[in-house]
């Protein structure tokens, strides 16, 4: 297939409506692992209030719930839901975020803010919801990079004076943390899926492949393990 003379960005803004849908999904079955680690080792401990008080804090098994929902609509379209009740249920429970928020955070925010965006694409009132997503992937992974293995490198850079030589500097590390594994993989992953909505039919087979070839890239975005259903 040759390649296309549009940036990523470019070639996601062009897609139709069922695609974008595809290809946002496709993207967010990779993040949302992170709200149920984010559930499981981060929530309880921070949310004591909260648990007291008989709110519930269970953001990982919703956040599980309507991706699963999100596939079953993909798959069978007939299988309506109530978009506007989960979307209302996914915003209230999104975690905020502070000068002192673990990252373990962060990269459950943006899968939230992700589901929320989709939600709102499926009601026709986010039309962006697929170039929001691609971004949220590949800036959770620069963000993990930047506070780990990149983050000594990064301090090098932003206590740089002179200003040409910290933008020299800062293009250089933003040309290593694109060469980075993770994020590699997930360019040419989100590349993968923009061919297969654009070049495949998105009936319910269609779909079910799409599901497959999501799972069986076996990480999430930021590397870790993805569980069998």
């Amino acid at each position: 297939m040759p390649k296309s003379p549009l940036s990523t960005f470019a070639q996601i803004r062009a897609l139709s409506a069922k695609q974008s849908l595809a290809f946002s999904v496709a993207v967010l079955t990779r993040m949302v692992p992170h709200v149920v680690l984010y559930d499981e080792l981060i929530a309880p401990a921070e949310n004591a209030a909260l648990a007291e008080a008989s709110v519930s804090n269970e953001l990982g098994p919703l956040a599980h719930k309507v991706l699963g929902l999100l596939w079953d609509y993909l798959i069978n379209h007939k299988a309506k839901f109530n978009y506007g009740v989960q979307l209302e249920k996914i915003e209230s429970m999104t975690p905020d975020i502070g000068p002192d928020t673990p990252f373990g955070v962060l990269p459950a925010m943006d899968a939230c803010i992700g589901l929320a965006s989709v939600l709102r694409l499926i009601q026709h009132e986010q039309d962006d919801a697929a170039v929001i997503i691609s971004k949220l992937a590949q800036g959770g992974i620069e963000a993990m990079l930047l506070a780990t293995e990149f983050s000594e490198q990064n301090d090098r850079v932003l206590a740089i004076d002179d200003p040409e030589t910290q933008d020299n500097a800062h293009f250089a590390l933003s040309k290593a943390l694109k060469a980075h594994p993770l994020m590699e993989f997930e360019i040419q992953y989100q590349q993968h899926v923009l061919e297969y909505v654009t070049t495949h039919s998105l009936d319910a087979a269609g779909m079910k492949a799409l599901y497959d070839m999501t799972r069986e890239t076996g990480i999430t975005t930021l590397g870790i393990e993805l569980t069998s259903e």
